[in-house]
């Protein structure tokens, strides 16, 4: 019998991702990629008719591969479940440079829709429909907006958006975020961080001039698909980093670094009111520290954390203003607002 170690990896099978509704029921879509084509393959234990052990198999496979579950089931782990890559995305390719995964490969392979049945333990594969019925986030602007934005900056097609991954054997595995693209035509390839969606309050984030000291994220591009006219996310600056506020924030870290990523913060907050934009999820894992100690906001999709900007308050200048007070009750008291009060009569969830 052939291993897995001699399958030739472009004509093996293997699944990339297996959706589950949690608590609500055992149903479960399972995402196999094979041979660069994938395959949406619908479960559920009411498609087994008369197959208990067959039911039973499947329940136990559920269970492991729940967020809350073991992880593993008779010896397969979750993390067994890597992917097989496309011819693109096989890992000794990307290392040589002779592969360059495109984004538009990553979002929009060759999908079709099945479900898998078993009638008195014979299993019954049937085809449902050639698409799939999942899609990747995307997004139909105004056409304001999008002209507006045309006019500063450049809308990339995703076939022309290079997939990037640190360690090529990720590739697949892992949603794209860092990718490369040719914002000018020079031929000469930018970094990005792809940031997929829009939401609703990019727009005004989007269309802000800053001045050149603001901590926000640079807006380089957006990912548009211009023949069915979607858009798929923004491109923006990438930034290396350490971690976020949150994670670096320690007793014994420096009074004066403390206070120079406090001034920062305020002072980015500020320009960000003076121009209407609004931060919205104000908090101190939306603060990253660069690789130089300083500190860039990020997230500026809207929503808010409870502990940090309550819900009354949220999506406004008093809600952002409110977060900058829970940041900095935490930056120089080290307190995780969901573990303590802090001394914001108004913060709701600081529990």
């Amino acid at each position: 019998m052939e291993s897995d170690e001699d399958c030739d990896p472009l004509v093996t099978a293997k699944v990339i991702s297996v959706l589950t509704a949690g608590e609500k029921d055992d149903n479960a879509i399972v995402s196999v990629r094979f041979n660069g084509i994938c395959f949406n393959i619908e479960l559920s234990p009411t498609f087994f008719q008369n197959s208990p052990t067959t039911t039973s198999l499947y329940l136990k496979y559920l269970e492991a591969l729940h967020p809350c579950g073991p992880g593993e089931f008779e010896g397969i782990h979750d993390t067994d479940l890597a992917p097989k890559p496309l011819s693109s995305f096989d890992p000794e390719k990307i290392r040589s440079g002779e592969a360059k995964p495109l984004l538009s490969e990553y979002l929009f392979p060759q999908t079709f829709g099945c479900k898998l049945e078993a009638v008195d333990e014979v299993y019954i594969p049937r085809h449902v429909d050639d698409k799939g019925g999942l899609l990747p986030s995307r997004a139909w602007l105004d056409t304001d907006l999008l002209d507006t934005m045309e006019d500063w900056t450049r809308f990339v097609d995703p076939a022309e958006i290079e997939v990037y991954f640190q360690d090529p054997k990720d590739a697949l595995s892992q949603f794209p975020r860092r990718v490369r693209v040719d914002l000018d035509g020079s031929g000469n390839m930018t970094t990005c961080f792809f940031k997929e969606g829009f939401g609703h309050s990019f727009g005004d984030y989007t269309q802000s001039q800053f001045w050149s000291d603001v901590r926000v994220g640079r807006l380089y591009g957006v990912a548009h698909e211009e023949k069915e006219d979607f858009t798929l996310g923004l491109l923006l600056a990438y930034i290396d980093h350490r971690a976020t506020l949150y994670d670096v924030v320690r007793e014994d870290t420096p009074l004066a670094m403390k206070q120079k990523w406090a001034r920062q913060i305020e002072n980015t907050l500020k320009e960000l009111h003076r121009v209407g934009v609004i931060w919205g999820d104000a908090k101190a894992d939306n603060v990253i520290i660069d690789n130089e100690d300083n500190v860039v906001l990020t997230d500026f999709e809207g929503g808010y954390t409870n502990g940090w900007v309550s819900a009354e308050k949220a999506g406004t200048v008093e809600g952002d203003l409110q977060g900058l007070q829970n940041i900095m009750a935490f930056l120089f008291r080290s307190i995780n607002p969901n573990d303590k009060y802090l001394d914001n009569e108004d913060s709701q969830g600081c529990v």
